[in-house]
């Protein structure tokens, strides 16, 4: 007699309905008005109100991190006090100092008949230095801190950081550095009290523990966890066909249709998705010539599926199988080039009825799951820092944005955000439980902070490049993966070839 495959009850597919919010009052500085929306603000009310917010916060770490130092060093009010030979220590603003930074004067001095160098991978280089300023002038700093700091992995500074220096000045009117001290890791973010939505669709909770001791018991009486999918770079509409061939499964996989019994299980315990940046890919120069020659003989233009419709079309089969979406944009997504990038609108996926469910978000965004807080970005930010430091270490980059309590420190040096006059709203000012950032050139983890508190940062690698998504527990904050693989079809190395033969004969 053949052997039946057993079947889970019905239970076991009842997905999670932790509460939901959206952090409005964590949220709110990320909108930009359109009406009131100005360009003629200067940036350097940025830099002036991230001091004034984040002075207070490192000189109270300063002066317990040096009570005990010899001498009793004070803390100077102004960089322009500074007295030579006497140990004290200042508070500013990082300014570094580097020749193969992008200048903006320059690229606009330049010939026009001249095209601009390709951009650099990285702006670090030996001729770099570093600067401390405030409102009353600017000092160098110098010393083997300064340089041990700049050499150790995951360490570095970059512009925009607010720090405190322990040191004296020198005869040549340098600042020697002793130590160095940052704002520190903030205060986890504590759940607010009140009701919040579930799965997005506005109804209220009784009582959570009931609830949530009924949604993780499963037909045998164990408890279960409850899972957040973490997407990033889905590229819909890229011109490589397994991309949306890997979004197609994993779509399947988290509506319980793909996998086995054990497959469906786990993608029925997914709470909510959230997909971090570049869902939508940008369109290729010249793509679409060599698709008119390949496959038109009558020279008329054939183009693939909207990339919008093939999304639309996505998430719509998510949120009919009562799953929850935030939707974050990313550097390849249609919300501008400055940040914060603000949320694509809901009118591009369908009418109302069709996107009950689905949160647009803006970049960088905040959120609270199941009582647990979310940080996340696009990964903008964190490419930018990596172009400062020598380090190749992004997991400890990020960590270092939660130590100097900003999430882009290097805006508006040398990334592209809006000037705020009077705020700087990448400030964090409370740690989240999960802090995430999207299109990363591969997955990494890891928790910092207190045992009791701790925060577990993800870094999320491109879905249509490696088909990783990222599983963060709720419940204990573990984090896992499951990868999604497409067999390379003897059509498209075809194509491929055809493709290189096509180049090689062009170049020639």
């Amino acid at each position: 007699m053949a052997n039946i495959l057993p079947v889970p009850s019905e239970s076991v597919f009842t997905r999670p309905n932790p509460p939901y919010s959206s952090l409005p009052e964590l949220s709110k500085p990320f909108l930009l008005d359109p009406a009131s929306r100005s360009y003629k603000h200067q940036y350097a009310n940025i830099y002036f109100v991230r001091l004034v917010e984040l002075r207070p916060v490192v000189e109270e770490r300063a002066q317990e991190r040096w009570k005990s130092v010899r001498g009793k060093p004070p803390l100077l009010p102004r960089i322009l006090n500074l007295t030579r030979s006497q140990l004290c220590y200042i508070v500013g603003t990082v300014y570094m100092d580097m020749p193969l930074k992008p200048n903006v004067l320059e690229d606009m001095a330049r010939d026009h008949w001249l095209a601009p160098p390709a951009p650099r991978a990285k702006f670090f280089s030996a001729q770099d230095a570093v600067h401390l300023e405030d409102e009353s002038g600017r000092v160098r700093l110098v010393g083997d801190v300064i340089k041990r700091e700049r050499e150790r992995e995951g360490g570095g500074l970059v512009t925009g950081v607010i720090m405190a220096a322990l040191g004296m000045e020198t005869s040549s009117g340098d600042f020697e550095v002793i130590d160095l001290c940052f704002a520190g890791l903030p205060d986890v973010l504590k759940p607010a009290a009140g009701p919040s939505k579930v799965n997005g669709k506005g109804k209220q909770k009784a009582d959570d523990t009931d609830v949530d001791m009924d949604e993780r018991t499963n037909a045998q009486g164990s408890e279960e966890k409850t899972w957040v999918a973490l997407v990033s770079g889905l590229s819909v509409g890229a011109q490589e066909a397994p991309a949306d061939l890997k979004a197609e499964l994993l779509v399947e996989w988290l509506i319980g249709e793909g996998g086995g019994p054990l497959d469906q299980l786990d993608g029925g315990r997914i709470a909510r998705l959230v997909l971090a940046g570049n869902s939508l890919t940008t369109p290729v120069r010249g793509e679409d010539d060599k698709k008119i020659k390949r496959f038109n003989s009558l020279s008329k233009p054939v183009f693939q599926n909207h990339p919008t419709k093939t999304l639309s079309a996505l998430l719509s089969d998510l949120l009919a199988s009562s799953l929850p979406i935030n939707l974050i944009p990313g550097p390849s997504d249609p919300a501008g080039a400055t940040l914060p990038q603000q949320s694509l609108p809901k009118v591009m996926f369908g009418g109302k009825a069709k996107t009950e469910g689905l949160e647009c978000e803006t970049n960088p965004c905040w959120m609270e799951v199941g009582q647990r807080s979310f940080l996340g970005l696009g990964g903008q930010t964190l490419d930018d820092i990596f172009k400062y430091l020598p380090s190749s270490s992004r997991l400890a980059m990020a960590r270092r944005t939660l130590e100097w309590r900003h999430v882009a420190p290097t805006a508006p040096d040398t990334l592209w955000i809006y000037p705020f006059p009077d705020a700087d709203p990448f400030i964090i000012k409370h740690r989240p439980d999960i802090y995430f950032i999207g299109n990363q050139p591969e997955f990494e983890t890891a928790l910092v902070g207190e045992s009791d508190s701790p925060t577990r940062i993800v870094l999320l690698p491109s879905f249509a490049k490696s088909g990783t998504v990222a599983l963060v527990c709720l419940e204990t904050l573990e984090c896992k993966t499951i990868n999604f693989e497409v067999p390379v079809w003897v059509g498209e190395k075809a194509v491929a070839e055809e493709d290189k033969v096509e180049e090689d004969e062009e170049m020639e």
